[in-house]
């Protein structure tokens, strides 16, 4: 049997709300997120934030893609179309009404 992949963050607890740092109305960063069962033929990571206690039901706050296999993921990406850091990552924010950067 297959494991199950499991992404958990030091930041915060699992269905516990994210601290303000990581939002909006913080520094709005990124957490440090760990991933457990990657399948081994993976070739890159894709991750979507969907708020699911949002008024707009599965609100997406921001999709990284194209992430290179790795079990732990930095905080405080930079959004972005190419993160030379993280080898190619691409970061969007999406932001209902405002321009990515004013949310604050």
């Amino acid at each position: 049997m297959k494991s199950q992949l499991t992404v958990t963050s030091p930041a915060f607890e699992n269905e516990a709300v994210i601290p303000i740092q990581y939002t909006g109305r913080g520094e709005d960063i990124s957490p440090e997120l760990h991933l457990s069962a990657i399948n081994e033929n993976a070739k890159s990571l894709a991750i979507i934030m969907d708020d699911m206690g949002h008024p707009i039901p599965a609100y997406n706050h921001w999709v990284i893609w194209n992430i290179p296999v790795m079990e732990t993921i930095p905080s405080n990406i930079p959004y972005g179309p190419h993160i030379e850091e993280l080898n190619g990552v691409s970061v969007q924010r999406i932001c209902i009404g405002l321009p990515v950067g004013s949310a604050k």
